[in-house]
Order: C-alpha cells, then structure tokens, then sequence
C-alpha cells in the first residue's frame, strides 16, 4: 500500500477552495475576513462593496448583480483597476463567478478554508 504525500501545490490549492455551510453568519464572518487580511484597499473596497450586496449567506442575487462597470460606479475606482480587484479576490478564493469585461453572470462571496478556519 502506498502513501501520496501531497505537495505544496496540493496543500495551497486544498486552503484555496471555498468554504460553505456557514448558514447566516456567511457574510459576517466574510466582511471580518476582509477587514483582517492583508489586501490592498482597493480590493477590499470591491470585496465589501460585494458583500453589501450578498444575502446573509454570501449570495449575491441575480437583481443585485453589479457587473464591472456597476462595481467601478459604487467603489469610484477605474473599471481597469475594479477589474484587477475581482481577479485578486478570485484568485486569492474570496469570490467566485464567471464574468466578462463588463458584466457579471454571477457573483458569489467565498471564504478560503485558511480564513474560516483562522474565525472559527
């Protein structure tokens, strides 16, 4: 029987996915997440500009999407930067969605499994 000891790669891409089941303390536990971390202001702006959107369990509805450009018109920033923003949340496991230039399909708030473990 042999034993798969996980790399690196592995491990970072595990404390990257989204955590769930949170219920209604979803997006409180979300914003003290953002507030804590280390990001830019900029992305924070564009994170808890999302979370003012999002049900209590992190679910932006589809009325509420913003896309890009509603995103560049609620935070002030530059539609480049707000999209450089969404990247970095997306990528650092914060947001998840698919989206275009834009427009958002569908927005929805994550909380990467190192932070909800950090806030529980």
């Amino acid at each position: 029987m042999s034993v798969t000891v996980p790399t690196p790669l592995d491990v970072a891409t595990r404390a990257l996915q989204p955590a769930t089941g949170l219920g209604n303390t979803f997006r409180a536990r979300y914003q003290q997440g953002i507030r804590t971390s280390p990001m830019n202001p900029h992305t924070r702006l564009v994170a808890l500009t999302l979370a003012s959107l999002a049900s209590d369990t992190g679910e932006i509805p589809s009325a509420a999407q913003p896309g890009m450009s509603g995103l560049a018109d609620a935070t002030g920033l530059p539609l480049r930067q707000v999209v450089v923003q969404v990247r970095t949340l997306q990528t650092r496991g914060w947001l998840t969605g698919e989206w275009t230039r834009r427009n958002a399909a569908r927005f929805q708030l994550a909380l990467p499994l190192y932070v909800r473990s950090r806030l529980t």
